[in-house]
C-alpha cells in the first residue's frame, strides 16, 4: 500500500491556503485487477491470432487445422497463451518436410512439400504473425483500454 500526501503551492506573489491530502493506493489489488485485464486481453489477442494462422496453415481433411483449434489454449494464464497443433505430421507440416512409410514406421524428407491451397505456407504461425502481428497489437491494446474503461 502506498500512500502520498502534500501539495503546497507557493508562487510569491499569490500565496494560496496550504491543502493536505490523504491518497491511498492499493498496489496488490491494482496489480491483481492489471494482470486479469492482460490475461483476458491476451486470450482475445491469442484466439485472433490462431483464426489468422489457420488460415495459412495447410488442409487436407481438416484436422491439422481442428487440432489447433481443439489444441490451443482456450484463454490466457499467467500471461502465456499457447498455439498448438497436435497431429502425427503438424511438425513436418511446419517445416514442410514430405512425410513416407506409414504411423509405425515414418521417415521424412528431405523433399519440400509443395501445398496446395494457396494461402498455406510452412511456419504458417510465424508467417501470420508477421502479417497480422500489428493488428494483433492493435487488438491487445485495444482490448486493455476496453477493461480499463477508457
Amino acid at each position: 500500500m502506498m500512500t502520498v500526501s502534500r501539495i503546497i503551492m507557493k508562487w510569491g506573489w499569490l500565496d494560496m491556503p496550504r491543502i493536505n491530502t490523504r491518497v491511498t493506493f492499493n498496489t496488490q489489488a491494482a496489480m491483481a485487477r492489471l494482470r486479469a485485464a492482460s490475461n483476458d486481453a491476451l486470450t482475445v489477442m491469442g484466439m485472433q491470432a490462431l483464426r489468422d494462422a489457420t488460415k495459412h496453415s495447410p488442409i487436407d481433411q481438416g484436422l491439422l487445422q481442428d487440432s489447433g483449434i481443439n489444441h490451443s489454449d482456450d484463454r490466457a494464464v499467467d500471461l502465456k497463451f499457447t498455439l498448438r497443433w497436435d497431429t502425427p505430421y503438424a511438425r513436418y507440416l511446419w517445416h514442410g518436410k514430405v512425410m513416407h512409410g506409414n504411423p509405425t514406421e515414418r521417415t521424412y524428407g528431405p523433399e519440400k512439400i509443395s501445398f496446395t491451397s494457396a494461402l498455406a505456407r510452412m511456419e504458417w504461425a510465424k508467417y501470420a504473425k508477421d502479417v497480422y502481428g500489428e493488428d494483433w497489437k492493435s487488438v491487445f491494446q485495444a482490448e486493455m483500454k476496453r477493461r480499463a474503461g477508457g
